[in-house]
């Protein structure tokens, strides 16, 4: 019996992204369970673990999909849905680091300004960084013509 290089990848990629999951909701559960961690600084950790989880269950949904059920994961009506969520999944996780970096950056240079301590300004990080994650996968939803069947394998192989 011969096994499938593809299929043997696949399984390894399953074992991984499962582990980054259940490593994902471990830390999650610590930070918002124990209340000695909930510090600003720990809410950008969250947001960092909620960024690798969407991107993991997007990218191991896609890659199942593509190995055992490649027709109707390449359906016409699915082409703008799979551009747009694989933007957001793709852009997810740096632009989580990039808001804590500035999120860090702004509290040491403005340490004696009381707004950039306070709750407000980790709240207005956050959801800048999910508004801008959307806004830069809007254009594949607005998208005139639809994206050809060949194009999605150029693109995601």
């Amino acid at each position: 019996m011969v096994v499938d290089g593809n299929y043997i990848a696949l399984i390894v990629e399953d074992i991984l992204y499962a582990l980054i999951v259940l490593f994902n909701i471990i830390h999650s559960c610590l930070i918002l369970f124990n209340h000695r961690f909930r510090h600003r600084n720990n809410m950008f950790i969250l947001n960092i673990c909620f960024s690798l989880f969407a991107h993991v269950v997007y990218f191991g949904i896609y890659f199942n999909m593509q190995y055992f059920d490649s027709r109707r994961l390449f359906v016409l009506q699915m082409c703008n849905f799979l551009f747009y969520a694989y933007n957001i999944a793709s852009v997810t996780t740096p632009l989580s680091f990039v808001t804590f970096t500035i999120h860090r950056y702004c509290s040491l240079v403005y340490h004696t300004k009381p707004f950039f301590k306070g709750q407000r300004w980790v709240v207005i990080c956050i959801a800048s960084q999910r508004i801008a994650e959307l806004i830069l996968a809007l254009p594949y939803v607005l998208r005139i013509q639809p994206v050809s069947i060949a194009s999605l394998y150029i693109f995601f192989d």
